[in-house]
């Protein structure tokens, strides 16, 4: 059975491409950096940002360039905005997912690193899809309302204290 290909639109193809080549760009600095002291956590993040990329490879293997193809994201990808919604008090969220470490993103935006439960719970997931996040005080349900890459912003991960930390254990 042949399967059907995914229709997308020019920009969101060239959008989710560009993307993988961004990740795989940023993934280094931030691995060496930050999770260098400890090979267990650089091991795990490394298995993530490899199944991640996979993933949108894979994806985008199975998708074909139409004029009237999807022209917006399918999934919350690192970098987007997400409208969820908690399923206990029907409280309305608006999260962008980034990068570990980043900076903080504009005013109302809730970040929430791709690394972080919730970050992973986001991830990859549909509008409309119902994800579970552990926390301290339990497991939390949330409804995916919405997803925007209008102002796809990865974030920027802040690395001169590892970078300064470094320079430090150099000099020594």
């Amino acid at each position: 059975m042949k399967m059907r290909k995914t229709a997308l639109s020019e920009r969101m193809y060239k959008l989710l491409a560009d993307h993988i080549t961004e990740i795989e760009r940023e993934k280094e600095p931030i691995l060496k950096s930050l999770f260098s002291d400890n090979a267990q956590t650089a091991m795990q993040s490394e298995a993530f940002f490899r199944e991640y990329i996979n993933r949108l490879e894979k994806f985008l293997k199975n998708a074909e360039v139409k004029k009237d193809g999807a022209d917006s994201c399918p999934f919350s990808i690192i970098g987007s905005v997400v409208q969820i919604k908690d399923l206990e008090d029907s409280e309305i969220i608006n999260c962008r997912i980034v990068l570990p470490y980043a900076g903080k993103s504009s005013a109302g935006l809730f970040d929430a690193s791709c690394l972080s439960p919730m970050g992973q719970a986001l991830l990859l997931n549909a509008p409309g899809s119902i994800v579970t996040v552990s926390t301290p005080a339990g497991q939390v349900k949330y409804e995916i309302v919405s997803i925007s890459v209008d102002d796809l912003d990865i974030g920027e991960s802040d690395l001169s204290y590892y970078i300064n930390k470094l320079k430090a254990v150099l000099a020594e």
